[in-house]
């Protein structure tokens, strides 16, 4: 069963809560085996599915790093989360100018993908093929590119910016799986 947000639902709150081992999500349930934290719910999945490099030990640790840093992208922009709407919006505009802690961030993920690119034509952040960290870069720019975080505008991760990570954004967007993801119906009311 796909749960995208089981949280919500009042009826299973209780029984996500139970989940939670860092009393946190996100955690997913398979087949009654209970996984929590990003780095290991991704590299489950990247190696299940052949999207982890698996003989390439450099390789697999450029991907882990990646997906650290887009983990630190969201750690810095959850910490606005529960602040006063006024607060808020001035500590995320802080956070993405120039020496801001996101815009840091950031700029880390675009030199890891700049430092590849310059070995490989691909736009892939680690190596030649898409790999799990390619996913989640191409999901944390379009979360904070999406215009529904107060204080963040929209697309201000741009080419004149980070022009690296939009070239990732653009390589993982004309994949042939991840065209079919988007079309499936469950994703429809994320990419109209």
């Amino acid at each position: 069963e796909d749960v995208r947000d089981a949280w919500s639902n009042e009826e299973r709150r209780d029984e996500v809560a139970a989940k939670k081992t860092f009393g946190a999500l996100p955690v997913m349930d398979v087949d009654g085996r209970v996984l929590s934290q990003t780095q290991a719910m991704v590299t489950w999945a990247g190696k299940l599915t052949g999207l982890y490099p698996s003989d390439d030990p450099w390789e697999a640790a450029k991907v882990d790093e990646a997906i650290n840093g887009c983990t630190d992208c969201t750690g810095t922009l959850g910490a606005t989360m529960r602040m006063p709407d006024d607060e808020k919006v001035a500590a995320r505009a802080a956070l993405i100018e120039e020496g801001g802690r996101l815009a840091m961030h950031l700029g880390g993920l675009e030199k890891l993908a700049k430092e590849n690119a310059a070995a490989t034509a691909t736009g892939a952040i680690a190596g030649d093929d898409l790999t799990v960290a390619d996913l989640c870069v191409w999901r944390l720019v379009g979360w904070l590119n999406g215009g529904g975080l107060d204080g963040l505008p929209a697309s201000w991760i741009n080419v004149d910016s980070y022009p690296a990570l939009l070239k990732l954004v653009q390589m993982v967007d004309a994949h042939p799986k991840v065209i079919e993801w988007k079309g499936l119906e469950i994703n429809q009311p994320f990419y109209k």
